[in-house]
C-alpha cells in the first residue's frame, strides 16, 4: 500500500467538507427563509381576516333574525295591550315589551360592534393585500439569490467529486479501503504526512523512538499517529 497516494484524496475530502459546510451556512439560506416566513405570515393573516369577515357576516345575520323575532313578539304584545283592560295584564304586557326593547337594544349594540370590527378588518385586509405583491417579489428574489449561490457551490462540489474519483482510481484499492475505514472512525484527517517530527494531522510532536517504529511499519496498518490515530505517510 502507498499511503502517499492517499494524501490527494484526503486533501480533496477536506475541500469537499469545507464546501458542504459553506453550502449549509450560506447567509442566503436565512434571507430566503426570512422572506418566505414574512410572505407566509401575511397570507395566513389575510386568510384569518377573511374567515373572520365571513364569521361576522354570519353573526350579523343571526342577530338580525333574532331582532325580527323580537319585533314580531313586540308587535304581538302591543296588539294584545290594546285589547286588555285588567291593570295586572296591562303591566305584564308592558313588562314584556320593556324586556324586548332592552334585548333589542343589546342586539343593536352587538351588531354595531360587529359592523365596526368588520370595517377594521376590511381596512387591515386591504393593507395586507397591498403589501403581498411586495412580499412575494422579495421572497422570489431571495429564493433566486439562494439558487444562484447554491449553483456555484454545487458546481464546485461536483468538480471536487470528479477529482476525488480520479485520485481514488490512481491509488491502491486496499489503501483506499483502509483510508475509508479510518476516516469513519476519526473526526480529523484520516491520513497525513510525518513532517518535521510531528503528525501532519493533529500537529502533535512524535518522539524519535515513535518515528522509528512508524517508519518501520510504513504503508501498513501500524503506520499511525500514536495520538490521533490517523495513517501516516513517511
Amino acid at each position: 500500500m502507498d499511503f502517499r497516494a492517499l494524501l490527494p484524496i484526503q486533501a480533496v475530502d477536506q475541500r469537499i467538507a469545507q464546501l458542504q459546510h459553506k453550502r449549509a451556512q450560506l447567509p442566503e439560506h436565512a434571507a430566503a427563509a426570512s422572506a418566505q416566513r414574512a410572505l407566509d405570515a401575511a397570507r395566513a393573516e389575510a386568510k384569518r381576516l377573511s374567515k373572520r369577515q365571513g364569521d361576522i357576516t354570519g353573526e350579523i345575520d343571526k342577530l338580525e333574525m333574532q331582532g325580527k323575532d323580537l319585533d314580531a313578539k313586540k308587535k304581538k304584545y302591543e296588539t294584545q295591550l290594546k285589547n286588555v283592560v285588567v291593570m295586572r295584564e296591562v303591566e305584564a304586557l308592558q313588562h314584556e315589551i320593556s324586556t324586548i326593547n332592552a334585548q333589542h337594544s343589546s342586539l343593536d349594540d352587538s351588531e354595531l360592534a360587529l359592523i365596526t370590527e368588520g370595517e377594521t378588518l376590511e381596512a387591515s385586509l386591504a393593507t395586507l393585500n397591498a403589501s403581498t405583491p411586495g412580499l412575494e417579489a422579495a421572497a422570489a428574489q431571495a429564493a433566486s439569490a439562494l439558487a444562484a449561490v447554491l449553483e456555484v457551490v454545487d458546481r464546485d462540489l461536483a468538480a471536487a467529486g470528479d477529482e476525488r474519483e480520479k485520485f481514488v482510481a490512481m491509488a491502491d484499492a486496499a489503501a483506499v479501503d483502509l483510508y475509508e475505514s479510518t476516516r469513519k472512525r476519526l473526526t480529523g484527517p484520516a491520513v497525513a504526512e510525518l513532517q518535521k517530527g510531528a503528525c501532519g494531522g493533529c500537529r502533535t510532536p512524535i518522539t524519535a523512538k515513535e518515528q522509528t517504529e512508524i517508519k518501520k511499519a510504513a504503508n501498513t496498518t501500524d503506520a499511525r499517529c500514536p495520538y490521533c490515530g490517523c495513517l501516516l505517510a513517511v
